[in-house]
């Protein structure tokens, strides 16, 4: 004999459920970012000219950073300030 599947759901609770999926989808973050979680999301491949990679050496050193940390620091650094103004 076939046993028969049969949704443990309600209509109801399934039309929430595909609601509240669908309300994702418009890009806001539904989750809670750490600033310090590990390195996995992205990555990005920045070529540098010469004269930028010196001044991001020499900066980086005068930060006593990286030149990863530098980069970093700086592009929050700016995102804050272009929030506040």
């Amino acid at each position: 004999m076939v046993k028969r599947r049969e949704s443990r759901q309600t209509e109801i609770e399934h039309e929430k459920q595909v609601d509240l999926w669908a309300s994702g989808a418009d890009g806001a973050p539904t989750r809670n970012l750490e600033p310090s979680a590990p390195r996995t999301h992205k990555r990005i491949n920045v070529p540098f000219n010469e004269y930028e990679f010196q001044m991001l050496e020499e900066a980086a050193s005068r930060a006593g950073r990286s030149k990863l940390n530098y980069l970093r620091w700086a592009m929050l650094e700016q995102a804050k300030r272009d929030a506040e103004g």
